[in-house]
């Protein structure tokens, strides 16, 4: 009834009969089960602990390898999975917490599965779905590379700086996955095709332009750029919006970074967000008329166009997280010297 197909299987077949974590993404109810059941050997999951509070959910998850997660009870969700791990079986993990969808989920992930990796030792395989599971339906499962959390240990022992590396590398690598890797779904009623954002990378003299967001009580950085409009190019959208969005000019030239992303929050459609190397020609950036300064019933938080330096992109907050850290990797290779090569991201088409 669910059917499912493997990509790079073979970096799980490495660990059959020893101890490993997969850090899987959550897109509905059945990924802890269905997992468990494909993997073929002795595997538990982390689930909600809620679903044990009653007679029949505690008979079937306890029976099907669940491990109930509760935030009164982290003492006993170690011990759980630390008794596990001791027995060579597999552990599944949605690091996340919660349901997620976008290929960028910005939110961040839970210490959980870093410190139990870090404490036992026990390496980190990020595991990802291209959809959720649905009846008579195709999901492919991707397994990425193991993640040894030792080399995150000092002099042996588990640190907060430990915990955090360990956690930020697991996102990565699963967003590096997802990128390309997610199947389009289908049309909502409400979409009739699929939006394209375009977005500015702006590199001059050593600093990327950006806009400091402050919303919801989170201080953030994202890229300059928004939704093509209807007869517009790619490039003509990305220079529109640098310019509305910052005030400064700049030429787009080569798409660099790409992905599908599914909007389940603002419902403006579901489509492609690229990204684009801009050459900066004139302007400094500042407040422009557009409406994310001038409308004031606007809830969307405070907009401020800034240069920031690329020695603290690393430090700062700057979404799609994913694409920071590949834009680092690229500049510390190229430096300012454009154009860069064209850097797809793992399995991204370029169209």
């Amino acid at each position: 009834m669910f059917w499912t197909r493997w990509v790079n299987k073979k970096e799980l077949r490495k660990y059959r009969g020893k101890p490993v974590i997969l850090a899987m993404n959550h897109r509905n109810a059945l990924d802890g089960p269905m997992l468990v059941i494909d993997v073929w050997r002795k595997t538990n999951f982390w689930i909600k602990g809620e679903l044990f509070n009653k007679g029949f959910g505690r008979w079937f998850f306890r029976n099907l390898g669940g491990i109930p997660v509760r935030s009164s009870a982290e003492l006993a969700l170690m011990r759980d999975s630390q008794k596990i791990l001791q027995k060579n079986r597999a552990l599944v993990v949605m690091p996340e917490g919660h349901r997620s969808f976008n290929a960028d989920n910005n939110l961040k992930i839970q210490n959980g599965i870093a410190m139990v990796a870090l404490h036992t030792g026990i390496p980190v395989i990020p595991v990802v779905t291209d959809r959720p599971f649905r009846l008579f339906r195709l999901t492919r499962i991707k397994v990425g590379t193991a993640i040894d959390p030792t080399r995150f240990l000092v002099d042996g022992r588990m640190t907060k700086d430990g915990i955090a590396k360990l956690g930020d590398l697991v996102q990565y690598q699963m967003q590096q996955l997802l990128v390309g890797f997610s199947k389009p779904p289908r049309q909502k009623r409400w979409q009739t095709e699929p939006s394209i954002i375009g977005r500015g990378i702006v590199i001059h003299n050593g600093k990327l332009l950006v806009i400091l967001r402050h919303r919801d009580n989170q201080e953030y950085y994202v890229f300059p750029g928004g939704h093509v409009d209807p007869g517009e190019t790619l490039s003509q959208t990305c220079a529109r919006e640098v310019l509305e969005e910052t005030s400064v000019v700049a030429r787009p030239f080569r798409e660099l970074y790409k992905f599908w992303y599914e909007d389940h929050k603002h419902h403006r459609g579901d489509g492609w967000q690229t990204f684009m190397a801009c050459e900066y020609q004139k302007g400094e950036p500042q407040p422009t008329d557009a409406e994310e300064y001038t409308d004031p019933l606007r809830r969307g938080g405070t907009y401020e166009p800034v240069w920031l330096d690329m020695e603290a992109v690393e430090k700062v907050d700057l979404r799609p997280s994913f694409v920071k850290k590949q834009l680092l990797k690229d500049y510390r290779k190229k430096g300012e010297r454009l154009p860069f090569p064209l850097r797809k991201l793992e399995d991204v088409k370029i169209k």
